[in-house]
């Protein structure tokens, strides 16, 4: 979290080019030979391009896009970082989707797989939507 208060927007940071097997960083440099390619190829028609929006004519340099690219790209995949489970293994939330340790807060979204579900994750998501919302009604029937 930010802060203590809840309307604060999280801070997160995905460590999309940071963890994993790809110590050469070919996914980052590939992600910034991407931006080069394409403002290359925009450049040759720049009478109908009124401007770039992202990155943005001030970012420039490789470096300088490597750090847009780190600060900036978005996955549509983003899960698994609150996942279901015991705390003593990780867990952030139990099987009634309460987040460990706290009460009156739950977490129903994809950050509570324990693993990515597959490609088409929303089918996952509906699911979890479905479950919680049974286990939240039963839970105020009490």
């Amino acid at each position: 979290m930010r802060s203590a208060d809840p309307r604060d927007t999280p801070l997160i940071n995905f460590h999309y080019f940071d963890e994993g097997s790809d110590v050469a960083q070919e996914d980052l440099e590939s992600v910034v030979d991407g931006i080069e390619f394409v403002r290359a190829m925009t450049a040759r028609m720049s009478e109908h391009v009124a401007e770039e929006e992202l990155p943005g004519k001030e970012v420039r340099s490789r470096d300088e896009l490597r750090q847009f690219v780190n600060d900036h790209a978005w996955g549509h995949h983003a899960s698994c970082s609150c996942p279901i489970g015991p705390r003593e293994k990780g867990g952030v939330v139990n099987s009634k989707f309460q987040v460990h340790g706290t009460k009156n807060l739950r977490i129903v979204d994809a950050s509570v797989f324990p693993k990515i579900p597959g490609f088409f994750i929303v089918s996952s998501v509906y699911m979890i939507a479905e479950k919680a919302s049974d286990v939240i009604l039963a839970d105020a029937k009490v």
